[in-house]
């Protein structure tokens, strides 16, 4: 009975020994980013591609559940402590990673907005351990980002912002559900009700494939990782900036205005843009990009507060 009371007390110190290294960042490699990059974003946007010369691109690994996680930072290259944003990317495994060219398009244009952006690119890819669940314990690689950001010196770690696109909106969505640590969010095109739009659109890569329970308890493991079902949990003092388009065929705009009918209901701090005839990327409206800056410098940045949800005015 001792050895048994002695091995239980050592797997125990050893776990929480394993989870108190949680976010504790391994390895940090300057990336370098090929003229093929840049000349790859000048076609979508010369201004962007000048501004990325200013920008530091490093490769991560840190630890999330014990697991090596691969990651991304973007930060200006001057010295000074800047606002962070944790970015989630969208797709699964190796659809919609994190490339190149999205490090340099996404990342590094957020940065040049004067910000520390980090990002995960999940566990389970990218030479990174463990397996992705698509918004289960993998919600936790999004998480540790938050005590990685401490290890980085050009990181103001009191104002903390996320953002998220597509799959990476719903990361967004159960963060918030986690925490009130963030100051502002964004999500652009995101998944808000996986129930449907798993089984009306096509993906590439079937994410159920890789949700722990699916076979046996569909309904309720897709609802965990639907927002629409549970708008009343998210962190009420976090400004949430929604986008979306209309002619978004892989996240039906009905679902998403289904989510946002709600949260005025529930009085949520939240802003919502219908980009009309627009698709997943909303790539016919750049200027996007400016209302996630403007968002993001009000109340991340400047810390402004929202204005009163009640009905007021004459």
């Amino acid at each position: 009975m001792k050895i048994t009371n002695c091995l239980l007390v050592s797997a125990i110190l050893i776990s929480n020994f394993i989870w108190a290294q949680d976010g504790k960042i391994i390895s940090k490699v300057l990336m370098v980013l090929h003229d093929s990059t840049y000349n790859q974003v000048n076609k979508n946007d010369t201004a962007l591609a000048l501004k990325l010369r200013s920008i530091d691109f490093y490769r991560i690994t840190y630890l999330s559940d014990g697991l090596k996680v691969t990651g991304y930072i973007a930060e200006p290259k001057e010295k000074s402590k800047y606002p962070c944003i944790i970015a989630n990317r969208g797709g699964n495994s190796t659809f919609s990673q994190w490339n190149p060219y999205r490090i340099a398009f996404y990342l590094g244009r957020m940065a040049s907005w004067n910000y520390v952006v980090i990002a995960s690119q999940y566990r389970g890819n990218d030479g990174g351990e463990g397996k992705e669940e698509f918004g289960g314990k993998d919600l936790n690689d999004v998480l540790n980002l938050i005590p990685a950001l401490s290890q980085l010196p050009n990181a103001d770690t009191s104002r903390i912002g996320i953002e998220g696109i597509s799959r990476g909106g719903m990361m967004t969505y159960l963060a918030l559900r986690n925490t009130c640590r963030f100051k502002a969010a964004a999500v652009t095109s995101g998944v808000v009700k996986l129930d449907f739009d798993t089984t009306a659109r096509e993906w590439r890569t079937k994410p159920w494939e890789m949700i722990p329970g699916y076979q046996n308890n569909r309904d309720s493991v897709l609802k965990v990782r639907s927002a629409v079902y549970w708008a009343d949990q998210l962190c009420k003092t976090t400004p949430l900036l929604i986008m979306h388009g209309s002619a978004d065929w892989r996240v039906s705009p009905g679902g998403v205005l289904e989510f946002v009918r709600k949260l005025y209901e529930y009085k949520h701090p939240v802003r919502f843009i219908l980009y009309e005839g627009a698709d997943h990327g909303i790539n016919e409206f750049l200027e996007h990009f400016s209302d996630i800056k403007r968002h993001f410098d009000y109340y991340l940045r400047d810390g402004k507060k929202w204005p009163s949800m009640e009905p007021h005015g004459r």
